[in-house]
């Protein structure tokens, strides 16, 4: 035990450790052995605790402990697993031990405690004589200055000031303070997820150097166009405050920073003389000064669309109004995108892609035949794994020659819908005697025969080339197998020849251990097989059946301001060394990234990351197919609480906070990480009444969205998915707090907070509800999804859009892919990523990285998107 007493830090009396030790709601809706676990982890932890001396902190732990228990006691499971309930938790006589530890602990703080508050109020009373010596124009306890203090700030010659505006470009040019050290920050850079140092580099090259400022200014001063009091959470000035506040390594601030209430409007109207363009007009706003919007959200019930309309726009047959043909003839006039000689086109280059394609695969099964023929020959052990690692990877092809096969025919399907509308078109026209010219009759049918002739040479063409290619492939394995036998026979000789490599002397990781202040090193052996390709271009080994793993690390890497954070080791300054993993997933993912990032590797193998994955979770740790989704989100999950290091500061109780931000400072016990910042948001679950229109909310933070596929479509869009994710659902026996009683009700999902990394997932895979036993299958959808301006703002709640007009602006790229091809039973993984560096789309199918061209990336194999909010980078700088 330590001999000294851990000062007081937590509270300032008992009734404020109180607060600290309460239970969160609800928490007996969860099982009872689950329950039991956790109170068993609260007991080792007060234990450490009170060895350590740490008073407050094993009083908060133990009183969590026993009221965990009075919740377990009076648990509905109680009754039925008394006995189970009794093995976990352990015998009785250790809670008299721990009742005498409490009374003491109590005893012990209630007097430090009335020692802490005199030594406070001499401290203040010091405090109070030094008021008088501070500067009446910038005073410690404000946080926000009017037009005419900060007028008087820039007119005063011995302040040392950097005004950060954070309107947009085009405002700030249109007009700005006439002041030197004055640097525009624009909005469309204020998104979760950005850092100091990623503002530095996304800056025009003139307002750099007036940003660096802000590490020798002694006073800092934000605004925006027009925010009064406390800024809303994620508007562009909340959002500059916060990333100075919690994510500027490089400054220490030593004074608070100043926000202008009424921003440049304020300012503009009391001193036009002092700007650049003293007519300018400031842009009108529907951003509305009540913060408390989220009481009613949906005042009708109307205006919420049901789940059942979310796929009524399906391809398929147009409807047509007989009653109305100038409807219908103003639908074809407006509708001509596409007109027909585009859709033979690009029937004519599917016809090409569906020949290629399948040329590939009937060259990839006759050598899979073959592989497999040789394998029965062959007696030499490593020959036989040599050619059931080639059979094992033909199959993997095969698998996405299929899938490529469906696409093509499903395609090939909504062209020719396309003509059939075409079609339907130009019988309304006819009917309103508007004729297609025989000329052009004549015209469309010689262009179908020449179409038809040119298919007919293609597919002969193609049989003539499938020939000669089997002539040339068989001679090809004849030459391959004797050159194989001859290196065999000179493998000894060769063996001699290469160099040794010095394992030990690789350089290693030394990492540090925060909680014991030791130097603890790790050796990584990533098999590297080396060979100069682009940064970022570096496959992972498949290590039995780890191609799930390859796909989400490889998405993952091409995050281009996660990889940054971790590449350029800032993670290392929020290491979290008390939580489940210490620290070490963020460490083994950064080293995995690292790697990948060099340009010297081909391939490497993520062993060791694999098997620290494996130790915290043990289904990652074998060689068995796992889910790519399921992997990421524990992923996501361990990283944030590795990195989940920084305060989450409130300007009031949490009890005053709106229930979206109270319930996002609840999700993650006051503290965020970058992570969080990054790649989580926020889903409210409105509940309405349909009988009074009582509405109850509940907040839920997610770091995916996982998206529902309809069961009778084979192609759809993702716009439809969300409709179906987003839209309302009756529901039966509410039970409203208003009418008091059991009531229908309906129940809709809105966002309340967008990441700046969005990942969708789509649901293919569900149990058979015909099969006698749980039998899954998976649903082979072609999911249409934009790969630019993914609009997410219909499914913001309303409530959030008044807040932040600028969720209604934000657009998302795509950036990541992460593909499934196959079954449940046999299936494998590959990505699909656009890297930044070199702005193109290529495939990463375990060790072999290619090029891929952006109108393959859309497929029926997409299991997971990645989409990103943030700026575009600019290679250079990266």
């Amino acid at each position: 035990m330590s001999s000294r007493v851990k000062p007081i830090h937590l509270a300032p009396n008992l009734e404020t450790l109180e607060s600290l030790y309460t239970l969160p709601k609800n928490i007996d809706m969860r099982k009872v052995l689950v329950l039991c676990q956790s109170a068993n982890r609260l007991k080792q932890s007060a234990d450490r605790h009170y060895v350590e001396r740490d008073e407050e902190n094993a009083f908060v732990m133990y009183m969590k402990y026993l009221n965990l228990l009075s919740t377990i006691k009076s648990h509905r499971e109680y009754a039925d697993k008394k006995r189970n309930i009794i093995e976990a938790l352990g015998p009785n006589k250790e809670l008299i031990l721990i009742y005498e530890k409490v009374e003491k602990l109590k005893t012990s703080l209630s007097k430090r405690y009335a020692t802490s508050c005199a030594q406070n109020e001499r401290e203040q009373n010091k405090i109070r004589n030094l008021h008088d010596h501070i500067s009446p124009i910038i005073s410690h306890v404000k946080d926000s200055i009017d037009a005419k203090e900060l007028f008087e700030m820039i007119t005063n010659s011995k302040l040392s000031m950097l005004i950060m505006d954070c309107r947009s470009e085009k405002d700030f040019e249109d007009s700005r303070i006439r002041y030197t050290f004055m640097v525009n920050v624009p909005e469309s850079l204020l998104v979760p997820g950005m850092t100091a140092g990623k503002i530095h580099n996304d800056l025009p090259a003139e307002s750099k150097s007036l940003w660096m400022y802000r590490k020798v200014k002694e006073q800092i001063v934000l605004m925006d166009n027009s925010t009064r009091g406390t800024p809303h959470k994620d508007t562009p000035l909340w959002v500059l405050e916060d990333i100075l506040k919690k994510w500027d390594h490089d400054v220490v601030y030593e004074n608070p920073f100043l926000r202008v209430n009424g921003g440049f409007q304020d300012f503009l109207l009391h001193y036009p003389q002092y700007c650049t363009n003293p007519n300018h007009t400031i842009p009108v706003t529907d951003q509305d000064d009540e913060y408390r919007l989220d009481d009613v959200e949906y005042p009708n019930i109307s205006d919420i669309r049901m789940k059942d309309d979310s796929f009524e726009s399906q391809p398929g047959r147009p409807t047509v109004d007989r009653n109305s043909k100038a409807a219908a003839l103003h639908t074809y006039k407006t509708s001509q995108s596409k007109p027909i000689n585009e859709i033979l086109h690009e029937q004519e280059k599917l016809i090409d892609k569906s020949i290629q394609n399948e040329q590939e695969l009937m060259t990839t099964v006759d050598e899979l035949t073959e592989i497999k023929d040789r394998e029965k020959r062959v007696a030499d052990d490593q020959e036989k794994e040599e050619l059931n690692r080639t059979a094992i990877e033909l199959k993997y092809k095969l698998m996405e020659l299929q899938n490529k096969h469906m696409d093509i025919e499903s395609e090939n399907n909504d062209l020719k819908e396309q003509l059939h509308q075409y079609k339907e078109k130009e019988r309304w026209k006819e009917e309103e005697g508007e004729r297609i010219s025989a000329q052009e009759a004549a015209r469309l049918a010689e262009l179908a025969q020449q179409r038809s002739i040119i298919k007919q040479k293609q597919e002969k063409m193609a049989l003539l080339e499938r020939e000669r290619n089997e002539k040339e492939r068989q001679a090809k394995l004849k030459e391959a197998y004797e050159k194989k036998m001859q290196m065999k026979e000179n493998l000894v000789e060769r063996k001699q020849t290469i160099p040794q490599f010095d394992r030990a002397a690789k350089p290693t990781g030394v990492l540090s251990d925060y909680n014991h202040n030791v130097q603890r090193e790790v050796q990584r052996d990533f098999a590297p097989v080396y060979g100069s390709v682009g940064r970022g271009l570096t496959g992972l080994k498949n290590l039995g059946n780890t191609c799930y793993m390859n796909s989400i690390l490889q998405c993952l890497s091409n995050t281009t301001f996660l990889n940054e954070y971790f590449l350029e080791e800032q993670f290392k300054q929020n290491l979290n060394r008390n939580n489940k993993t210490q620290g070490r997933i963020a460490e083994e993912v950064a080293a995995v990234i690292k790697a990948l990032w060099t340009g010297q590797y081909k391939c490497i193998a993520s062993k060791n990351l694999r098997f620290v994955v494996g130790q915290y979770e043990r289904q990652f740790g074998g060689i068995e197919q796992q889910d790519s989704h399921e992997l990421l989100t524990i992923l996501m999950d361990w990283l944030h609480s590795d990195l989940q290091t920084v305060p989450i500061e409130i300007d009031t109780s949490l009890e005053n906070l709106p229930a979206s931000e109270r319930a996002w400072v609840e999700y993650f016990k006051g503290k965020e990480s970058y992570v969080a910042q990054l790649s989580y948001g926020q889903i409210k679950s409105m509940v309405k009444c349909v009988r009074c229109g009582k509405e109850s909310a509940t907040y839920e933070s997610f770091s995916s969205l996982s998206l529902d596929l309809p069961s009778d479509a084979n192609r759809c869009d993702l716009s439809d998915c969300l409709d179906m994710y987003f839209n309302g659902e009756r529901i039966m026996g509410w039970n409203c707090p208003q009418c008091k009683s059991s009531q229908v009700a309906i129940k809709k999902l809105d966002i309340s907070r967008l990441p700046s990394i969005l990942v969708i997932h789509f649901k293919r895979f569900y149990a058979d509800p015909e099969a006698l036993s749980t039998v899954y299958k998976k649903k082979q959808n072609y999911v249409k999804f934009p790969l630019t301006d993914l609009d997410m703002s219909p499914h913001v709640a309303p409530s959030e859009k008044t807040r932040n007009h600028k969720l209604k602006s934000r657009r998302y790229h795509l950036y990541g892919v992460s593909n499934h091809y196959g079954s449940m039973e046999s299936g494998h993984y590959t990505a699909f990523c656009r890297n930044k560096l070199h702005n193109k789309w290529y495939k990463y199918d375990d060790h072999t990285v290619s090029s891929l061209d952006k109108s393959d990336v859309c497929s029926s194999a997409a299991y997971i998107l990645f989409y990103s909010v943030l700026p575009e980078r600019n290679p250079s700088d990266m």
